[in-house]
C-alpha cells in the first residue's frame, strides 16, 4: 500500500499540531491561574498634619439655633365700610404716599409718622403735632413748600387740594382720619386676608403687614440664660456661609416651650436680636440660624484644634503625637476636656504642655 507511509506521516502532522495547541492553551491556561493578579489595595494612609498646643485666653461660647424674623407684624384693617376695590399684592412695600387699599374707590393712603390719626384734617381744627406731621408729609409729596408747623392754615388747605387732586378724590381741602394710616416704617405685605369685591366693615381685616426690618430670634435653655444680656453682642452664622454681628435687644420672661418631638417639654429664654447689616439678611425671612453667645473668658489655658481631640470612650478623650516613623505605634495621651470656642478646645493633662506637637487630620 504505497500511501500508506504518507497518511501515516499526515496523521503524525495533525496529532502534532493538535498537541502544540492543547499544550499552548494549557500553558495560556495556566498562566491565567497563576499570574499575579492585581493585589487587593490597602486603604491609603489618613493624611495628617500636626498643630502645637498653644497657651491664651479662652472664651466660652453658647451656640443656639434660631430663625430670622421680620421685627414686628400688624393688622391692617378697614377704616371704611363698603366693598373693597384695591388691595396691594403679597410681598409689596408700602411708603409714604402708597395706597394701602381703596374701599369703594377711595384710597387709602400711608403716611410717615408716630402719631396716630386720631381727628380729621380741617381749618377749624386746634394746634397739635399730628398738624406738623401732616404737614411734613404733604412737604414730602411735593405739594406743599412751607416750613411746617403745628397749626392748620391755609397753605396746609391748599396743599390737601393739590394733593387730593393727584390722588382723582373730589379736592374739599379737608382730610379724614380715616383716610390715612400713620407708619413709622415702610411696611410689607405679608398675608392677605380679604379680596376685591368683598363687602366689609369698618375694622374688617384686610391683611396682615410687617416691617421691613429683620431680626433674629433664639429660645436660649434655662441654664444658659445668663449668656443674654441686653445689649450683649453675638455671632450670627448665616445659611450663605457668613457671619454677621448682633447685639441683644430684648430678653423675655422664662416660658415653657413643648419639646420638638412631642416627649415633654422644658424651659426656655426668648432673646430678639439685631442685625445691623441688614443687606446680610435682606432674602433671608424664615430662614434658621446659628447664634453664637460669648461668655466668660479664662485666661493662660492650652488649647489645640477640636479636630486633634481622639475619642477613647464615650466620656474620654485624648490626643496623639505625631510618629517618629511610620510603623511605630500610635501614642494617644488623655486629656482632661474644656471650654470649645472658634474651632479650639481647652485641654489639660498630665503630659500637656505648651508648644507639644499633636496629631490633626489634614484638610
Amino acid at each position: 500500500m504505497p500511501n500508506a507511509p504518507v497518511t501515516t506521516r499526515r496523521g503524525r502532522r495533525r496529532w502534532g499540531v493538535a498537541t502544540a495547541g492543547v499544550a499552548f492553551a494549557a500553558l495560556v491556561a495556566g498562566y491565567a491561574i497563576w499570574a499575579p493578579g492585581e493585589k487587593d489595595q490597602a486603604p491609603p494612609p489618613l493624611a495628617v498634619s500636626t498643630a502645637a498646643v498653644t497657651t491664651g485666653s479662652m472664651a466660652s461660647e453658647t451656640k443656639v439655633a434660631g430663625a430670622v424674623q421680620y421685627a414686628s407684624t400688624l393688622p391692617i384693617t378697614s377704616g371704611l365700610a363698603g366693598v373693597v376695590t384695591e388691595l396691594p399684592a403679597p410681598g409689596a412695600t408700602l411708603g409714604t404716599g402708597a395706597v394701602v387699599y381703596r374701599v369703594d374707590t377711595r384710597p387709602v393712603i400711608m403716611l410717615s409718622g408716630t402719631v396716630p390719626a386720631w381727628r380729621d384734617f380741617s381749618s377749624d381744627m386746634s394746634d397739635g403735632e399730628d398738624v406738623r406731621q401732616l404737614e411734613q408729609n404733604l412737604r414730602a409729596l411735593g405739594v406743599f413748600s412751607g416750613e411746617p408747623d403745628n397749626r392748620f392754615t391755609w397753605d396746609t388747605t391748599v396743599a390737601i387740594r393739590a394733593w387730593q387732586k393727584s390722588l382723582g378724590v373730589e379736592r374739599t381741602g379737608t382730610l379724614e382720619r380715616s383716610m390715612v394710616l400713620i407708619s413709622d416704617q415702610d411696611l410689607r405685605v405679608d398675608t392677605v386676608e380679604s379680596r376685591v369685591g368683598a363687602q366689609v366693615d369698618a375694622g374688617s381685616s384686610l391683611y396682615r403687614a410687617t416691617t421691613r426690618q429683620l431680626v433674629v430670634e433664639v429660645n436660649v435653655k434655662s441654664p444658659d440664660r445668663q449668656v443674654a444680656v441686653v445689649g450683649g453682642t453675638v455671632t450670627v452664622a448665616l445659611p450663605t456661609g457668613v457671619t454677621a454681628d448682633g447685639i441683644i435687644e430684648s430678653v423675655a420672661a422664662p416660658v415653657n416651650k413643648p419639646d420638638a418631638d412631642g416627649s415633654g417639654s422644658s424651659i426656655v429664654v426668648p432673646v430678639r436680636i439685631t442685625v445691623a447689616d441688614q443687606a446680610a439678611v435682606a432674602d433671608l425671612a424664615l430662614s434658621g440660624v446659628t447664634v453664637s453667645f460669648a461668655g466668660a473668658v479664662t485666661d493662660d489655658v492650652l488649647t489645640v484644634p477640636v479636630d486633634a481631640l481622639v475619642p477613647i470612650s464615650d466620656t474620654q478623650f485624648a490626643v496623639e503625637v505625631p510618629r517618629k516613623n511610620p510603623d511605630a505605634e500610635r501614642t494617644l495621651i488623655p486629656v482632661t476636656v474644656g471650654e470649645f470656642a472658634s474651632g479650639l478646645v481647652e485641654i489639660s493633662g498630665a503630659k500637656i504642655v505648651d508648644g507639644l506637637s499633636v496629631v490633626v487630620p489634614a484638610r
